[in-house]
């Protein structure tokens, strides 16, 4: 243990200590944890980000909405935190709402699925409450639990737990020694674990250590899934082309957890980036946006897109989506399935 972890070390056992007397609170029923009746799935994972929750919540967006025999007759709901907004309470999204009203995950969720309803609230309590009482409530047929699993008020019907492939969450520590906001030991009450942002090229061998490392329970399953970046990237006025930035510098901004399978995606494919990077959720100043505008060609993801698009034309985002490898996939979508989530639906 070098000298940083050394004195890290005390914090971090502290840290641990409160989060196992939480948890002991729920355990033992001093805290209470309530089941809505309506189906809800939490997406989410121990780390602070990184792993890819908001396509994941895209994902079961986009399959959960095929599903439906009738889309009139139910609503497929997205309940998040909305962090970083600038907004207090209970918010719905609505054609008239900016970014800052909902949070940059959530904006973009409610952005692109605009026939699904997008609450935001610091109180999952609050939110689900909300959603069943509202005047759409009676057909309200599942939510979305986007970045819950550490938040244990609301009891769900499945809980998704996400970890990535490059520091899944046994190689992790907790804050501040590691990047754990809660305890390891709680994956124990994922029923799915999904370890994301995998290599194209994986392996049975890194599969098996995976799952050794893992080790999920026997009641559990353990999935793989990578990200699959679009070659055409969309701006305000055109679409850019992957080949037409091969072999050129561009300056690729981003504000995310973490960039860095991005940035390998891009170097593979030949092209030389300058990056900017800012911490996960950051809104820009006026004086970054001023800055960012004197650059002739910006590039970023869809979640820094919906924060700089009404300040800056000069913007194209990388579309990303999470995909299953043939083997996970069936097993996937059968689970979530066999669990009757979408039973109501």
């Amino acid at each position: 243990m070098n000298i940083v972890k050394l004195l890290l070390w005390p914090f971090s056992f502290i840290y641990s200590l409160a989060l196992r007397l939480r948890h002991w609170c729920y355990d033992s029923g001093f805290f209470a944890s309530t089941a809505f009746k309506t189906p809800t799935i939490c997406v989410g994972n121990l780390s602070l980000g990184g792993t890819g929750k908001t396509p994941m919540i895209e994902l079961l967006l986009r399959y959960f909405n095929t599903q439906q025999k009738d889309p009139s007759n139910y609503c497929i709901a997205v309940l998040s935190r909305g962090y970083g907004r600038k907004s207090k309470g209970v918010v719905e999204a609505s054609s008239l709402s900016t970014v800052e009203d909902l949070g940059d995950e959530p904006y973009q969720i409610a952005q692109s699925f605009p026939a699904n309803r997008v609450v935001v609230s610091s109180s999952r309590v609050a939110g689900m409450t909300y959603l069943e009482q509202s005047d759409l409530g009676q057909n309200l047929g599942l939510v979305l639990l986007d970045d819950a699993f550490q938040h244990r008020a609301i009891s769900p019907s499945l809980s998704i737990l996400l970890t990535s492939f490059h520091r899944p969450f046994p190689a992790d520590d907790l804050l501040p020694l590691g990047t754990l906001r809660d305890l390891p030991s709680r994956a124990s009450s994922a029923d799915l674990i999904v370890v994301t942002k995998c290599p194209l090229t994986l392996s049975n061998d890194q599969r098996v250590e995976l799952i050794n490392r893992i080790s999920p329970s026997a009641n559990q399953q353990l999935f793989f899934s990578y990200l699959s970046y679009e070659e055409k990237w969309p701006g305000l006025k055109k679409v850019l082309q992957i080949q037409d930035c091969i072999g050129e510098q561009i300056t690729l901004v981003t504000a995310i957890a973490n960039p860095e399978p991005l940035l390998t995606y891009l170097n593979a494919n030949g092209i030389d980036v300058l990056h900017k990077k800012y911490v996960d959720h950051h809104f820009f100043t006026s004086k970054e946006i001023e800055e960012l505008a004197t650059i002739p060609k910006i590039i970023c993801t869809e979640k820094d897109f919906v924060k700089l698009k009404d300040s800056l034309e000069n913007l194209y985002y990388i579309p990303v989506a999470h995909h299953f490898f043939k083997e996970d996939q069936i097993g996937f979508y059968q689970a979530i399935s066999t669990l009757q989530v979408s039973k109501s639906i």
